[in-house]
């Protein structure tokens, strides 16, 4: 379908970041920097193989865009999608925004002033516990403007926050949070292919623990080396077939419970997926490979667009999905390639002015335009495969001193990604150009948002600043990176 550029929009997006380049760094008004800004820019479309007409505009925008977070009058949700790194941005939440810890008290809990009561590292949103916490405090005499909150996190979507399909995340925090909080977003991505590799081996399937026992059993003969991948010997099959048996075997031990009128804990679904294994169907067909899943018509009822749950929607044609509201992922989402206004070069455009928090003010469920109230604005986002990246923008964006160690939870020593061929890939590829079209527009707004980091440190250190007094700069992963502070002038390393 044709492009449906909105050039109204163009020029609000524009003027307001006009507006906010006026506050920027000193080398913004530079007009080398200018120059620099311009042919970076340019590289990085090329680079990313970005074909939305003004895609080269948007990276030039993204350079002059001003980090505006305040920590008095923001408060951000993280949406962590499902394995994407989000239990270590969770915990470093905790420990950067998410401080001072609180006093212990009765019911437990992590304890971090910071953090919204309710958030869970890997589930959904508790507004009970929230609210809970919120009435607490209030009672003891905190008032309402005062209360301590500066983010929460969950796999619970916050968008859209206004419209016919509002989330019920986005009106609890503005019914109840300080009515002059600013609500953000942040979020994760990682890969599209990889994505759907780690949700198919360890949500759909569960066969990280399988993985992990079969190594385990593989150490208790003396074998020391781990068998990861189908070439090295992993019969991800036969793992299936295991996993079936011992559901057989609960099976069948709680039939004997049952006829000896004992209480049976095993649930209908389990109980129903072993009485079709008995009459001949293969139940986890899908699991037993990528070639399978592909081949299945469970890809087609949960793998298709994944991203819609990341802004909600993909391109300005779409109407907002509140699929992700209690955490659902991949449930009746509207396929992106078969939607109204649907092009490549729309939801790269899309990207770059959504997810890149260009466009703060005509982004709304209630209806895209000035007038409207706008959605939730993305302040920052990092992706899996970039996570050192990621990371040092995280403590650099919101003011936070780096901590020694940055939370790294539950990375795979077997990893899923290794079971597809290139084969498998080259076909999620064919099949999912919206969720790779995502994919690119957002690697090119953080290799911008890298080299803006880069370029404001070293006018920092120009001016007079110092190693030490740049507390939220992680210079160690950025050495690692590549970058080296040598003689106050960060280059990269040969």
């Amino acid at each position: 379908e044709k492009n449906d550029h909105r050039p109204e929009l163009d020029n609000e997006i524009a003027q307001s970041n006009d507006d906010e380049a006026t506050n920027t760094a000193p080398n913004n008004e530079n007009t080398n920097a200018q120059r620099h800004y311009q042919k970076s820019a340019a590289s990085i479309a090329q680079k990313w193989n970005l074909t939305a007409f003004n895609s080269i505009f948007l990276l030039e925008q993204q350079f002059a865009k001003v980090n505006d977070y305040d920590p008095h009058n923001d408060f951000f949700h993280f949406h962590h999608l499902y394995k994407s790194g989000g239990t270590s941005i969770s915990n470093l939440m905790d420990k950067t925004v998410g401080l001072p810890k609180s006093p212990p008290r009765e019911g437990g809990g992590k304890g971090y002033e910071g953090i919204l009561p309710g958030s869970y590292e890997s589930g959904n949103f508790d507004h009970d516990e929230a609210l809970a916490d919120i009435r607490r405090r209030m009672a003891a005499g905190t008032r309402r403007e005062d209360l301590p909150y500066k983010a929460s996190y969950a796999h619970t979507g916050l968008r859209p926050v206004y419209g016919p399909k509002r989330t019920v995340t986005g009106e609890f925090l503005l019914e109840h949070l300080p009515p002059e909080k600013r609500l953000r977003v942040i979020t994760m991505l990682r890969d599209p292919t990889d994505f759907r590799a780690s949700n198919h081996a360890m949500i759909m399937c569960g066969l990280n623990y399988e993985v992990s026992r079969f190594n385990n059993e593989r150490r208790e003969r003396g074998l020391l080396s781990q068998v990861c991948t189908p070439r090295d010997g992993l019969n991800v099959s036969a793992l299936v077939d295991r996993k079936i048996s011992n559901l057989m075997e609960k099976c069948r031990k709680a039939d004997e419970m049952e006829r000896r009128g004992e209480k049976v804990t095993l649930n209908n679904a389990l109980r129903y997926q072993c009485r079709r294994e008995k009459n001949g169907v293969d139940t986890r067909e899908y699991c037993r490979s990528a070639g399978h899943l592909l081949a299945s018509k469970e890809y087609d009822k949960h793998y298709r667009s994944m991203f819609k749950g990341l802004m909600g929607r993909f391109h300005r044609g779409q109407e907002f999905t509140n699929s992700t509201a209690y955490g659902r992922m991949g449930y009746g989402f509207e396929r992106a390639e078969n939607s109204h206004g649907y092009s490549v070069e729309n939801v790269e455009e899309y990207t770059l002015q959504d997810l890149g928090g260009l466009d703060t003010k005509t982004i709304s469920g209630a209806g895209d335009g000035v007038g409207h109230p706008p959605e939730p604005d993305f302040i920052w986002f990092g992706i899996t495969e970039r996570m050192k990246e990621s990371t040092t923008l995280f403590y650099y964006y919101f003011k936070a001193k780096p901590l020694a160690k940055t939370p790294d939870n539950r990375v795979q020593p077997c990893r899923p990604t290794s079971w597809w061929s290139k084969e498998d890939r080259e076909e999620v590829r064919r099949r999912e150009p919206a969720d790779y079209a995502v994919w690119r527009a957002a690697n090119a707004i953080m290799d911008v948002r890298m080299e803006k980091m880069r370029v404001e440190i070293q006018a920092a250190l120009d001016a007079g600043e110092t190693k030490e007094s740049l507390y939220y700069v992680d210079w160690d992963q950025l050495e690692e990176i590549g970058y080296k502070l040598e003689n106050q002038k960060l280059v990269m390393s040969k």
